[in-house]
């Protein structure tokens, strides 16, 4: 590559280059996740972003029964996503932001092909999946789904516990019930394969309502 640059650009104009990349490292050593950021939309009013995109702040592992661990094997953020080493992680994630059981969660997920996860709210898991290659207990969904490696939009709409869940933008379940743990708010499975999550966001209907949404 340096015989190239060189051919291509000159001695001076190459070295300019190699400048302007390391400066650029320096001072914005996190240029992919605002890179990752400017591709998202605006956060919608009322609503809470419980992932941030740089790390894992608010969010702690989980082991079974909901108990807290300190092992984050496995899970890391990468390009402004949460992203999950299935073959590393041990246990799921949570985040420690609580909300109601009147309020809508909107994400957005990526799965590895044949790829197995889910999200919990309130204790209660919902399978996300690579659809198109999944169970066939959730392949009615696959037909709504993106394929494998690419950006899906999950959507629950709860009122009083009970959820319409869409994905990209079609209704997928008329009546899901989410769990009877408040406590546990949402979490994101281990299971199998890998997978990533962003755009975390949570608002309260009552909030909504006050809006004048």
């Amino acid at each position: 590559m340096t015989t190239f640059g060189h051919k291509i650009l000159g001695t001076a104009g190459f070295v300019f280059l190699v400048n302007w990349v390391m400066g650029i490292s320096l001072f914005f050593p996190n240029w992919t996740w605002v890179l990752a950021e400017e591709s998202l939309p605006p956060l919608e009013a009322g609503f809470v972003r419980l992932d941030n995109g740089r790390d894992l702040e608010g969010w702690y592992p989980v082991r079974f029964w909901g108990i807290p661990s300190d092992d984050y094997s496995g899970w890391s953020v990468v390009d402004g996503a949460i992203h999950l080493e299935c073959a590393q992680a041990r246990f799921n994630l949570f985040s420690k932001h609580k909300f109601s059981r009147n309020c809508i969660i909107r994400l957005q997920y990526r799965a590895s092909r044949g790829a197995d996860s889910g999200v919990f709210i309130h204790g209660n898991q919902f399978q996300v999946r690579d659809y198109p290659h999944s169970y066939p207990d959730t392949q009615r969904y696959a037909p709504y789904a993106k394929p494998h490696d690419q950006w899906n939009e999950l959507e629950f709409d709860i009122t009083e516990g009970i959820a319409v869940v869409r994905l990209n933008g079609h209704v997928i379940e008329k009546k899901w019930r989410i769990g009877d743990r408040p406590d546990l708010g949402l979490g994101l499975q281990r299971e199998v394969g890998n997978f990533d999550f962003r755009f975390i966001r949570v608002a309260e209907k009552e909030e909504l309502k006050k809006l004048g949404q």
